[in-house]
């Protein structure tokens, strides 16, 4: 059992590990922590912790170990649903997303570290079975789709990024939001795919046509009528439907970097072909609804 103690005093210090303790086996204890149904143990102490000892270079020493750690932990109990086991893989996606984020100041991390892991994330992605937001008052958050849009955001911005990778990723955005039969997404997981969606395309590389091909099939889903009382698939298209009109209006309006990100300029470089993506946006939109004007 957790030293809630120990843990809460290294919070309240302002998260500097403390004297006497190996590292090492504090991060440890922090790692299976994470994988605890009890929320202020997961998320109050070993994700907020974990979190801030990552971005202050606590794990710089062992950040490629780290990532394949949270990698593994990304598969453990898949294809389990209603269990506790999906708090430890959707803590593990996010927690991924800060090792990647941490590599672009420190440059620990090499093309094969971010192949492996986003084998690994993409297999989880697809597979997750459990797309539970808040679970109970105990529990609190498991969210595996949000974190997992979160982790795909840390990976848009990673220095070590191809752009087949880019490319493969939004398509696997596209590939979720089609297997969630039977979940309604209510807890703004919309928003969090499409700021993930624009993290992918502000890297410059993608452009109308790749957005084009990967929501194609999205058009196809938006032209069917579908019952939710009758139909599993209907949760699949209202969620494509509100990840569409979150990405219309992000792609509209614009977005910013969060404030917990470490400073650079992604969010400041243009989108090449911004107009012609909000059009195939909107040509999908459209699929969905008989009520927009004609044009």
């Amino acid at each position: 059992m957790a030293d809630v103690t120990l843990w809460q005093r290294i919070k309240d210090d302002g998260f500097r590990p403390p004297a006497g303790y190996p590292v090492d086996e504090l991060i440890a204890e922090l790692e299976h922590m994470l994988t605890y149904a009890d929320s202020r143990l997961r998320d109050d102490l070993a994700f907020e912790i974990l979190g801030e000892w990552i971005q202050l270079g606590v794990c710089d020493h062992d950040l490629p170990g780290l990532g394949d750690r949270m990698a593994a932990g990304l598969l453990r109990g898949i294809g389990e649903v209603g269990t506790d086991s999906v708090f430890g893989r959707s803590f593990s996606a996010v927690v991924l997303g800060l090792v990647v984020e941490r590599d672009n100041a420190v440059h620990r991390l090499g093309p094969a570290d971010l192949s492996r892991w986003i084998g690994g994330f993409t297999m989880w992605w697809e597979l997750e079975g459990d797309l539970r937001g808040a679970v109970d008052a105990q529990r609190g958050w498991a969210h595996a789709l949000a974190h997992g849009a979160d982790a795909i955001a840390s990976l848009a911005r990673s220095r070590l990024l191809g752009t087949a990778q880019a490319r493969a990723l939004l398509g696997s955005i596209v590939i979720r939001l089609r297997t969630t039969d039977g979940w309604a997404l209510l807890a703004s997981e919309d928003d969090r795919l499409a700021y993930a969606t624009m993290a992918l395309l502000h890297r410059g590389d993608l452009s109308a046509a790749d957005l084009d091909e990967v929501i194609a099939p999205l058009q196809t889903l938006g032209r069917q009528r579908l019952r939710v009382d009758l139909d599993p698939e209907a949760c699949a298209w209202i969620n494509s439907l509100n990840w569409l009109r979150a990405l219309y209006l992000q792609l509209s309006l614009g977005v910013q970097a969060m404030p917990w990100y470490a400073p650079d300029s992604h969010f400041d470089r243009p989108i090449p072909q911004r107009e012609q993506m909000l059009a195939v946006v909107e040509t999908a939109l459209r699929e969905y609804s008989s009520w927009f004007a004609d044009r």
